[in-house]
């Protein structure tokens, strides 16, 4: 049986695939999973409508309680006559009685608009970073209300001086409309049961954490929902969204700013530490720990002086992306004992129970009042509760609960152990681990923290890993490497920062050329690569610190060399974060040591410094990078075989979160069904060195098929015993012909090139290129020798997705077609977008008029006409006016000035509608019809008011599939569906076509009942 190994490329939009016998040296099979980016956006934007449509169901609601309340009383007659001056007459109320007309207009007006309830911190914060925040707007209005004026005064001032009140910043607190609406009513004759009643209908509002929905009207998104078994239960929204503990499976994770989870991380960072290869012990921790209790956090600097060692003398920090060290900071401790400080309470680190119940509330509920509740319940001080009631940073969930995180503390604090290692001796580290025992396929750790990009790049892998497996059988071994990118927006930012920094540096070394007198495109790239290093280094060689000729440098391309500082060799680090310029003489000294081991041996004695004095040169010099810094200043004997294997576990295994998680739900498969698949995670710098080795490069934004290339190389560095040492030791230069793919004539020595190795090369080349060609249409599948790379999407077979978007439009009949209804903002100057006035009122002049006005006003439309016509035989021989375009014989003019009902507008005001008395109203729009359309959905039972000639409709309908047929005839014909063509059917429980509607479809197109071929496209 073959030895099969398969590699995966696992991106953000694909997985790339490539399966190697090693036994016999073959590809086996090669290919690309293709599938959209998952983001959360279309998510987001459905979530957002659906609240929109209940916001809007909801006022509904409150307003048809409302009208059913004041009918019930008499107050709302079946001639009620809504009253216009609804703000003048709010302010009348305020001092004496109204009219029932007018009171209800105004209590209807209050029920609609009944201002903002800041019921959550999170409806605190800005609502964009142009306005002031909710919480500021009504800050301010607060104070207006403070001089003695109601909310209805202020908007009528702000009326009459801006003729408007819309907007943000007419934001006020429901309880401030309240108090308008009682004092509004104790001027009424009514009784004291029915406004309570009234002031309840306009103050009603559900609590954002009772969620939609009721135990009446179950909804998946709600507290109330049905179980699998159909049956009605209740379980809290902020529950079901957390989490559960990975090792306490039965607990909910502990809030991440917790005190308990803050001195979990920093236990682990401590435990991580050494000072001269020597961990720290009880005492110091517990000095470390006091200092945290009473500052509320601590710095490396501060930790240092604590244990009495010089910060640079302690290894295993982490570091930030500035290259700074880091120690867990207490955010979450900080913000408890200021705000007990506040009130002169001591807290501290010991009071962690208490604490921890506190960030339980602030992490889990954002509804202030709620948060007073429980705090309380806590008994915590009321004035404590007063300041942490607002507070908006309590946020997210640790992956362990607190139960295990306490558990963890005491073995932490006793020991000098990490976490995992703990969980190892603790046998906690797989306690709540899911089964995959006797289940066919893998497939993915739902209760893994990822990004709905990382989601479906890992169900789309476990897709393809099931389909291969299905096809092949069990696999020798699985190599993955996944990008370390969280999207695509990401991926981008990085290349453009990259590009972007090059950018900058090469425009110095152009300058300094160009100062010296030389013409920077006459300069070889490599030469400008060392002067790029030569300005880095301040002009001095990197071991020696001697000073470097730059006019020699740019003449003499054997005075300098670019050396790696770890021998890529073992490194396998072609970054500029090992690459330093030396003098040739530097370079053959040094051979293939470190810096650190040439200096010990004596290599540049009598040239430079001593290595104490390097090691400050290097660790002072600001242009260097941190992991440039720690490359120059490596101190270990790279000949020893544990420091070889640090730097190929280094390199070989990737450790970020995704792809672990990648690797653990691989392994726990085989390993609970007894499979002797080994598993492996592999660093993308290994892929990259080796396309630059061989001299296949990958243009991202070109094409897909590189992705199933690095899915061979993948499978095949961590496997193929044939790939060792190649990495860094020859070049593809000499024996392959980039235009024929054919490998030259090779010197018959093995000890240069192994000719599996160069014969491995050449077949990725030439299905990479071969490949291109083919999907490009310039080769045919016969003249391939090696089968193309197989492709395959992600299809989106889902039926209940949006079938239209948002937009309602108007349609009416004209004649026996269907017409999409537009307006004309008709003193427009000029065209914009969706305002063509000179369509309108070229339409006019031309008497191809597509107005509705002419038809069903005909006296008005001879106004507007009078007043285009004037205008128009006053202009038409100006070309700043008006164009004569003569095509067919048929003369037709164009308007290229300013629209003549603009200028009318300014010379004598706007224009009124025809009536006898001559004091019609204004005209602001006009309506006229669009383009015949022939697809859409019919709303108009939802809106009582539209006539029969005019329906309300959805028109941009969402396709769902093409269904593609070739016919005897030789054309291509086809039926779209869309998602509004399939509906529910209860009794199969399953989305369907109509099989009538299919057919009549079908019967549309000449001989579709006959074909040959028959696909579907989504």
């Amino acid at each position: 049986m073959a030895k099969l190994v398969l590699g995966l490329d696992i991106g953000i939009t694909s997985v790339g695939y490539g399966i190697i016998d090693v036994e016999n040296n073959e590809f086996v099979d090669y290919g690309v999973r293709l599938f959209k980016e998952g983001t959360a956006a279309d998510n987001e934007k459905r979530r957002n409508a659906r609240g929109r449509r209940r916001l809007t169901r909801r006022k509904a609601n409150r307003i048809g309680d409302m009208q059913k309340l004041l009918k019930e009383n008499g107050l709302m007659s079946d001639n009620y006559q809504p009253q216009s001056d609804v703000y003048e007459l709010r302010v009348k109320g305020l001092t004496n009685p109204l009219t029932n007309d007018e009171l209800v207009s105004v209590i209807l007006h209050l029920t609609k608009h009944r201002g903002s309830s800041i019921e959550t911190v999170d409806e605190m914060e800005d609502t964009s970073p142009d306005s002031l925040s909710t919480k500021e707007i009504l800050s301010e209005n607060a104070k207006l209300l403070k001089e003695g004026k109601y909310i209805c005064e202020i908007q009528l001032d702000r009326l009459n001086d801006n003729n408007k009140i819309r907007g943000h910043a007419n934001n006020f607190r429901t309880e401030d409309y309240i108090k308008e609406a009682r004092q509004i009513l104790s001027n009424q004759e009514l009784d004291e049961d029915v406004c309570d009643k009234i002031i309840e209908i306009i103050s009603r509002k559900r609590a954002y954490y009772e969620g939609p929905g009721s135990e009446k009207s179950p909804t998946p998104y709600g507290r109330w929902f049905y179980d699998e078994n159909g049956q009605i239960v209740y379980e809290d929204l902020i529950e079901r969204m957390r989490g559960k503990c990975s090792v306490f499976p039965n607990e909910f994770r502990a809030p991440k700013m917790s005190v308990s989870a803050e001195i979990f991380n920093l236990l682990n960072d401590l435990n991580n530490l050494s000072i001269d290869d020597e961990k720290l012990d009880v005492s110091q921790k517990q000095e470390i720990f006091s200092y945290v209790s009473k500052n509320k956090k601590i710095t490396p600097k501060q930790l240092s002086k604590i244990v009495g060692a010089d910060e640079d003398k302690i290894s295993g920090f982490r570091i930030d992306k500035n290259k700074k060290h880091l120690l867990t900071e207490f955010k979450g401790y900080t913000e408890l004992k200021k705000a007990f400080e506040k009130e002169n309470i001591d807290i501290s680190l010991n009071d962690y129970e208490l604490l921890d119940s506190i960030s339980e509330v602030l992490t889990n509920y954002k509804g202030m009042e709620e948060r007073k509740d429980k705090l309380l319940a806590l008994e915590v001080d009321e004035k404590v509760v007063d300041h942490l009631v607002t507070n908006t940073k309590f946020t997210g969930y640790h992956s362990l609960s607190l139960k295990a995180i306490r558990l963890l503390n005491e073995e932490l604090y006793k020991t000098s152990l990490n976490q995992i290692q703990v969980l190892h001796q603790l046998k906690l580290f797989d306690k709540a681990r899911i089964s995959h025992k006797g289940k066919k396929n893998i497939v993915a750790d739902d209760t893994a923290i990822l990004s709905p990009v990382v989601k479906r790049a890992q169900n789309e892998t476990f897709k393809v890993v099931n389909a291969l497996r299905k096809k092949y059988g069990e696999f020798d071994s699985i190599v993955v490497e996944m990008t370390r990118d969280k999207n695509s927006a990401e991926r981008k930012k990085r290349i453009n920062n990259r590009q972007k920094y090059f950018e900058n540096r090469n425009k110095e070394v152009d300058q300094l050329l160009k100062d010296r007198g030389l013409d920077p495109d006459k300069i070889n790239g490599k030469t400008k690569a060392k002067i790029r290093l030569y300005l880095e280094q301040d002009g001095k060689s990197a071991y020696t610190f001697q000073t470097i000729d730059l006019d020699l440098l740019i003449k003499d391309r054997d005075y300098t060399e670019i050396d790696h500082i770890i021998p890529i060799s073992i490194s396998l680090d072609d970054s500029q974060s090992n690459k330093v310029l030396i003098t040739r003489m530097e370079n053959q000294l040094k051979g293939n040591l470190t810096p650190f081991m040439a200096y010990q041996s004596g290599k540049f004695d009598g040239m430079g410094c001593s290595w104490n004095q390097y090691r400050i040169i290097v660790g002072s010099n600001k242009k260097l990078n941190y992991k440039k810094k720690v490359n120059l200043l490596y101190d270990k004997d790279i000949t020893k075989f544990d420091n070889i294997q640090e730097f190929i576990n280094r390199n070989l295994i990737d450790t970020s979160y995704a792809c672990r998680t990648v690797l653990n739900t691989l392994s726990d498969y085989f390993k609970d069904n007894e499979i002797d698949t080994k598993v492996h995670t592999l660093n993308g710098k290994i892929t990259d060195k080796f396309r630059t080795q061989i001299q296949l490069e990958k243009e991202r934004d070109e094409d897909f098929l590189h992705h199933a290339i690095d899915g061979l190389i993948v499978a095949s560095v961590k496997k193929m015993n044939l790939l060792n040492g190649y990495l860094s030791k020859y070049t593809f230069d000499n024996f392959y012909d980039e235009l024929t793919g054919e490998i030259k004539t090779i010197p018959d020595d093995k000890a240069y090139m192994d000719p599996l190795y160069i014969a491995f090369i050449a077949q990725l080349k030439n299905i990479y290129l071969d490949s291109n060609r083919y999907y490009k249409g310039q080769i045919s599948r016969d003249s391939l020798y090696y089968p193309p790379i197989k492709i395959s999407h992600k299809v989106d077979t889902k039926p209940n997705r949006q079938i239209a978007d948002e937009t309602i439009y108007s349609i009416r009949k004209k004649g026996d077609e269907d017409k999409l209804i537009g307006k004309y903002d008709i003193y427009a100057p000029k065209d914009t977008t969706g305002n063509k006035v000179s369509v309108m009122i070229e339409g006019i002049i031309n008497n191809e008029s597509t107005l509705l006005m002419k038809d069903n006003d005909p006296q008005t439309y001879k106004i507007l006409e009078d007043i285009v016509m004037h205008d128009f035989e006053m202009f038409k021989d100006s070309k700043e006016h008006y164009k004569k375009e003569t095509k067919k014989g048929i003369t037709k003019y164009k308007l290229v000035g300013e629209n003549p009902l603009s200028r009318y507008k300014k010379e004598f005001g706007t224009i009124h509608k025809y009536s006898k008395k001559g004091n019609g109203p204004e005209i602001k729009e006009l309506k006229y019809y669009g383009n015949s359309v022939y697809e859409y959905i019919d709303i108009s039972h939802k809106y009582p008011a539209s006539d029969l000639c005019h329906k309300v409709a959805l028109k941009q309908l969402k396709c769902y599939r093409v269904d593609l047929y070739l016919c005897p005839d030789g054309f291509y014909r086809f039926i779209n569906i869309r998602y509004n063509d399939i509906h529910y059917e209860k009794c199969s429980k399953k989305y369907v076509i109509d099989r009538k509607w299919y057919d009549n479809q079908k019967k549309k197109e000449t001989n579709i009942n006959r074909f040959e071929i028959f696909v579907f496209i989504t």
